[in-house]
């Protein structure tokens, strides 16, 4: 999906989708939502306060306790 084909579903300017991109703007709650629903995806799937990390990362990544190291109780 282009920014310009995003930007008309949620009926804001293409260079509004680049801003959001570029962390040069933030999304107002109306905003963030519409979003979601042209994804279909719940808002904390989309938008976080903190980096997301990589999806192989959080789909691959090892538990310590699993590869023998120590476990936290």
């Amino acid at each position: 999906m282009t920014r310009a084909e995003l930007a008309a579903l949620i009926e804001v300017n293409p260079q509004t989708i680049g801003a959001l991109e570029r962390g040069d703007h933030y999304p107002s709650l109306d905003l963030a939502f519409r979003i979601c629903e042209v994804f279909d995806l719940p808002v904390e799937a989309v938008f976080s306060r903190e980096p997301f990390v990589p999806l192989s990362t959080a789909l691959y990544r090892r538990d310590d306790r699993l590869d023998g190291g120590a476990s936290h109780a």
